[in-house]
């Protein structure tokens, strides 16, 4: 049956939509959002116009894909932050976000993640890019420190290119 799954749909549809709602005249989370976006413009081919931002409360982002719907949340506690990682939260929920447009199916991705050096990734990328047993942690993670202007060894970017992580311009 596809009544969890409809549920699901509704729940996060919904909830986004209140969010965007309730942030509408916003003008902390407006601001966040035109100059995380303003980071990444020409960086890449596409940009959600639409963010839905969390009380500050929960603490954790995320980007969430239901059928064929992505939904972006990002905590309000992002806009806190110091300079250095203000936007870490908005760049890796993107580079899901970007991920999941074109994201290799999953036994594909667990077969290709099988083989990675997880103490490499752990040191050259971060803890969190190991978390996922399929490597879309990591490739959030190696898409944000893209971003921030890191580089990475031949190894990790043919493992991110081997899982079809985002393209990124002007690298």
């Amino acid at each position: 049956m596809k009544i969890i799954p409809d549920f699901s749909a509704l729940k996060y549809k919904y909830t986004y939509k209140a969010l965007l709602y309730i942030n509408r005249n916003n003008s902390k989370t407006r601001q966040y959002k035109e100059e995380g976006l303003k980071l990444l413009a020409g960086k890449v081919d596409k940009l959600p116009e639409e963010i839905a931002f969390r009380p500050r409360f929960i603490k954790q982002s995320s980007c969430v894909k239901v059928f064929d719907k992505l939904y972006l949340f990002i905590s309000k506690a992002n806009l806190k932050k110091p300079a250095s990682e203000k936007f870490d939260a908005l760049f890796h929920e993107i580079g899901h976000w970007l991920h999941f447009q074109d994201m290799p199916k999953l036994d594909e991705r667990r077969r290709i993640w099988y083989s990675a050096d997880i103490e490499k990734i752990k040191r050259d990328v971060s803890n969190y890019a190991v978390s996922a047993k399929d490597g879309r942690e990591f490739v959030a993670e190696v898409f944000k420190g893209l971003v921030k202007g890191k580089t990475y060894d031949n190894y990790i970017m043919q493992l991110y290119n081997r899982l079809k992580g985002p393209k990124i311009k002007n690298i």
